[in-house]
């Protein structure tokens, strides 16, 4: 059960590890994970809002939080994760991928400025009506990882290698 708690809270990590401001702070709430069939029984409306918004999604696991529902899943040969409240209404989704996926305005903010750089994986997370983006860089010397939104780019984190 805990293996379960740990990516939960970590993409909330990354998440408020990112924030612009202290206004814009988001709290995470303890979340209890339960499910001990193995199989977790979700509501017609998260079925039909999940249908509706990730049409082609192959290989859906769910999992209950609390009174929410978060699905992993494989959508255009990418990972997926979403949560959904027991009415459907979706409150996040992460989209995990590589470069190729990348919009090309995009790509072309983080090579303009880490021309030396490979880019080693992304993350989209579309959170309350935000889209942002975690991009994990390496060159010779470091990794480098980035929060870009709405065209501004930040150092999340720098890390010189040894």
């Amino acid at each position: 059960m805990k293996k379960l708690i740990i990516p939960f809270l970590l993409s909330g990590l990354i998440f408020t590890a990112g924030t612009k401001s202290a206004s814009a702070q988001v709290q995470l709430k303890e979340v209890i994970i339960s499910g001990a069939s193995g199989k977790t029984v979700i509501t017609q409306k998260v079925s039909d809002s999940f249908n509706e918004l990730f049409k082609g999604a192959v290989a859906p696991e769910w999992v209950q939080a609390n009174k929410n529902f978060i699905v992993n899943f494989i959508l255009d040969n990418q990972k997926n994760k979403a949560e959904f409240t027991s009415g459907g209404r979706l409150v996040y989704l992460i989209v995990y991928g590589k470069e190729k996926e990348m919009p090309a305005d995009l790509r072309t903010i983080v090579k303009s400025a880490y021309f030396d750089y490979g880019i080693n994986s992304t993350i989209k997370i579309k959170f309350q009506g935000r889209i942002f983006w975690i991009i994990n860089l390496e060159d010779a010397n470091n990794f480098v990882v980035l929060r870009v939104e709405d065209g501004d780019m930040d150092v999340i984190k720098k890390i010189k290698k040894v």
